[in-house]
């Protein structure tokens, strides 16, 4: 059996020294196009393979990132993990991935399982706004690597963070269906406590309170699946007649609204007018397109990302950087003008 080729065998054949060659290989000091190229190019001949457990052995970077999300069958989520593995893969970086079924106590065996494979960095979308800067916190919090967290982050003292403009986002939400005539709104969460969900709910009554419309929107946190949803929200629309649209706060409750409207017979935009948030294939391929929010999931990404890289390059401490993200309302077919539809939901009662 042929002996593996060595970083020496790599700095050989690129006529470059050993150091330079590591460079590359491990990311550690910038190097010159010319000289990262001819590594790149001898690592592609010899078929060159860093042994990652040995360099973590050494007290070296492992070219490894973890990323933590609530959960992986989440559309939201798993496009994140889309983006990030992406630019992990330009980068040379390899990403371990784990879900922890929105449960605060999983995602800290999780991370602690991803720091014992002493990974380089972690970017993690937290359970909740407290569950990592919690475990920070803790007498081994020192051991965490640089972490940057996404979308549920809070004030999250000691993380870099990135974020959408959720008040923005109901704000635009509120105006919008307003504008059309509506004056009571079913806004539809699954559970309360987090900070991205309730700055969403907070631009909304913002606007309903600037139009002299307060306390006219109902919340319900409805649950985490899609039935139980479903169910939450065919109550609400058969107790209260006066609702006239949905603000679905979430992908998975924008199709429980979806789904519940068509169990009473409710015509969309015609009865009830549904907006969501986020925006994914499904919104505008099925009929009527759904009229929703975007969050900027690609920015997202290249924003946590381009913030774990700097922490990783930086010498010492840097400033925690704290980015927030514009959402974009994009107006379709599933809102309209307010209409009565008392006789609708009597029908089916």
């Amino acid at each position: 059996m042929s002996k593996a080729p060595t970083i020496r065998d790599v700095a050989l054949r690129a006529g470059v020294s050993v150091a330079t060659a590591s460079n590359v290989v491990n990311g550690v000091r910038p190097v010159g196009e010319a000289s990262r190229r001819k590594v790149l190019d001898a690592i592609e001949a010899l078929d060159y393979r860093l042994d990652r457990a040995a360099s973590a052995l050494r007290g070296r970077s492992t070219r490894l990132i973890g990323m933590v999300v609530p959960d992986i069958t989440n559309v939201f989520f798993a496009s994140l993990v889309h983006g990030v593995e992406a630019l992990a893969e330009r980068d040379d970086y390899d990403l371990l991935i784990v879900s922890t079924s929105e449960d605060a106590a999983n995602e800290r065996r999780r991370v602690e399982a991803l720091v014992a494979r002493r990974i380089d960095g972690l970017i993690v979308v937290p359970a909740n706004d407290d569950s990592m800067v919690a475990l920070k916190g803790d007498a081994d919090g020192s051991r965490l690597p640089p972490a940057v967290l996404i979308d549920r982050a809070g004030q999250a003292p000691g993380f870099d963070t990135v974020r959408a403009d959720c008040f923005a986002g109901g704000y635009a939400v509120g105006r919008h269906l307003i504008g059309l005539g509506h004056r009571d709104i079913l806004v539809l969460t699954h559970s309360g406590g987090l900070a991205n969900i309730e700055q969403r709910i907070a631009g909304c009554r913002r606007a309903l309170s600037e139009a002299g419309l307060d306390g006219r929107d109902r919340v319900i946190y409805g649950g985490q699946d899609l039935e139980t949803l479903r169910g939450a929200i065919e109550v609400e629309l058969r107790r209260d007649h006066r609702l006239t649209a949905i603000f679905a706060l979430t992908n998975v409750c924008a199709l429980a609204s979806i789904k519940a409207a068509r169990s009473l017979g409710l015509e969309i935009p015609a009865d009830i007018s549904i907006v969501g948030f986020d925006d994914f294939a499904w919104m505008w391929a099925l009929r009527p397109y759904l009229t929703t929010v975007a969050q900027p999931v690609d920015d997202f990404a290249a924003a946590a990302w381009r913030l774990l890289m700097r922490r990783l390059k930086a010498d010492g401490e840097t400033d925690i950087e704290r980015i927030e993200l514009p959402c974009t309302l994009k107006v379709r077919e599933s809102t309209g003008p307010a209409r009565p539809w008392l006789t609708a939901v009597a029908e089916v009662r």
